[in-house]
């Protein structure tokens, strides 16, 4: 159960909560995104919130297989089972080894075969844990993926990090039947 109410379309909303909630209705094909049911307890935010993530999610310069390994590092960073498992499918689906999601659950170093992989690996990685990333690791990122590329993958892991933020301080609940993130001892 989680700690605040999940707002739902067909759940009492405030005026102002029910135009924000139509707006993500309308962009999102009649679903409400997991964190967005806890952000619309603040209309206002999740209004600013909503169309960053629908431009991160939609208009990415990434392969979905590059920008789904980056929101899966998110999700991991912060131990997010519903931000990981959310995009793991898809990450596979989208070309990114089985062996690399499996290794990530388990909170392991994955091996990688694509040099695009391991560089967006790395520099993701480093920020997330060690809050800064190394001269080598940032130069290989800079020089596969560009300026703009960075700016966006820096951008792409802040936005996938609030999302999980928000999902793991509001508890949302995570299926039974998911394998559940392997925590950091």
């Amino acid at each position: 159960m989680s700690r605040i109410p999940q707002l739902k379309p067909d759940g009492p909303l405030t005026p102002e909560q029910r135009r924000v909630m139509d707006k993500i209705l309308g962009t999102r094909g009649g679903k409400v995104p997991a964190p967005y049911r806890f952000a619309l307890h603040c209309p206002s935010i999740t209004e600013a919130w909503a169309p960053l993530g629908e431009h991160m999610r939609l208009h990415s310069s990434f392969p979905a297989r590059l920008q789904e390994l980056a929101i899966i590092i998110a999700g991991r960073a912060w131990d997010c089972d519903v931000v990981f498992h959310g995009h793991a499918a898809h990450a596979v689906k989208d070309g990114l080894p089985q062996s690399v999601v499996d290794a990530m659950r388990n909170n392991r170093r994955p091996t990688f075969s694509k040099e695009d992989e391991q560089a967006l690996y790395d520099y993701c990685s480093e920020l997330l844990e060690h809050h800064e990333i190394s001269d080598q690791t940032y130069e290989r990122a800079r020089k596969l993926f560009g300026v703009p590329g960075i700016v966006e993958l820096t951008a792409l892991i802040g936005y996938y990090s609030m999302v999980a933020m928000t999902l793991v301080a509001h508890q949302m609940p995570v299926a039974a039947d998911v394998e559940r993130l392997v925590r950091p001892r």
